[in-house]
């Protein structure tokens, strides 16, 4: 140990003169030594003929003033050289991906150093920020177009199936119509799953920009409540809006009409006929609540962390036998988040689920 020590210690003592040295050639020191001293002597000549003192007294004079001022000015460099070394090693980490380095630096002190270290260091915060978001947004994309892929798989499948056999010449008029109607069930489930996973990639690479605009909060709801109107007729399920102060603020009135719309698409998939599904709005001094209250067949509490997911489905069997590819509340997530706002769910008395979607009354993207 006191060998390497003994090492070390050299090493830094060679490094320390050969630093030494180089700093005694740069061209910058050279010519402030010329200037100053020209300048010292033609100061100390004017002197000598004014006064006109001792020769010797004069000569030795000039040479330690001289002398002093190379000495000045080398220390001078020196520690400008040091500021320019310190600023390098934040420049050389951050090349090399080290974008936590701070170098020891005391960012209470006071000089232009420590006030371009502390920037620099501000920088290389930043840039690990980005860099940590891109390895996130490429892992994101890796997942997503493996989501995608295994989404596509299930109806690319059967329509395949389907097809195959229907070129079966044995089969009677029946089966044929069956499989017919099965491949029309599954292509409009491939429509519609190209197109909920269109909007989710879109959405995540940033394609989709929200733009909240100060518009009524009722009209985008009545515009959410009609996109979904037909399919709840069909299961003669009632939408019901309960009276409320009408208010505008700010919102994407498309696609918050979309994140709505997606709620009440659960709410009445997994509702069974007859039933109600109750739309509610609060309204508070900084932001509104827009509730949507099913009597359908509930959600686990311990399914409540996972049901904004991507691709997350629950075990319900009616959940499995349905349509969808488990987009639609991640979809309502990130569209509400995007916009400052946030959802949640919780059951509701009656042992259905009640989703409670929050947005702020001003916002600005």
């Amino acid at each position: 140990m006191e060998l390497q020590n003994t090492s070390d210690q050299y090493i830094d003592k060679h490094i320390k003169a050969r630093e030494r040295g180089y700093i005694w050639l740069e061209r910058e020191l050279k010519w402030r030594i010329f200037v100053s001293t020209a300048v010292i002597a033609v100061f100390l000549v004017i002197l000598f003929f004014v006064l006109e003192p001792d020769l010797t007294v004069w000569a030795a004079a000039l040479a330690a003033v001289l002398a002093l001022n190379v000495v000045w000015e080398y220390l001078n460099y020196r520690r400008e050289y040091r500021n320019y070394q310190s600023i390098y090693r934040y420049l050389e980490e951050f090349e090399m991906g080290n974008y936590t380095y701070r170098g020891g630096e005391d960012f209470t002190g006071v000089g232009i150093r420590v006030q371009l270290a502390e920037q620099l260091a501000r920088m290389g915060e930043a840039f690990g920020r980005m860099k940590s978001r891109l390895v996130e947004e490429k892992e994101n994309t890796k997942g997503l177009v493996t989501d995608i892929s295994h989404q596509l798989k299930t109806p690319v499948a059967a329509l395949e199936l389907s097809f195959e056999l229907l070129q079966d010449k044995t089969l009677d008029e029946k089966e044929r119509q069956e499989f017919l109607e099965r491949s029309g069930r599954e292509t409009r489930r491939l429509r519609q799953l190209v197109e909920t996973l269109s909007n989710l990639s879109r959405l995540e690479a940033d394609m989709i920009r929200l733009s909240p605009k100060e518009a009524d909060l009722k009209e985008t709801l009545i515009r959410a409540v009609n996109g979904i109107y037909i399919k709840a007729e069909e299961k003669q399920i009632e939408i019901e809006m309960e009276e409320f102060e009408n208010i505008r603020l700010a919102h994407d009135v498309r696609w918050t009409a979309e994140a709505v719309s997606n709620v009440l698409d659960n709410a009445v998939k997994y509702s069974p006929s007859g039933t109600k599904v109750k739309i509610r709005v609060e309204v508070f001094v900084s932001y509104a609540f827009i509730e949507v209250e099913d009597e359908g067949i509930g959600i686990p509490k311990s399914e409540y962390p996972d049901i904004f997911k991507r691709f997350y489905r629950g075990d319900h069997p009616l959940v499995e036998r349905s349509e969808g590819a488990g987009v639609g509340l991640y979809l309502v997530r990130k569209i509400l988040e995007g916009q400052g706002g946030s959802v949640r769910a919780y059951q509701s008395h009656g042992g259905g689920t009640v989703m409670q979607m929050m947005l702020p009354k001003e916002y600005a993207l």
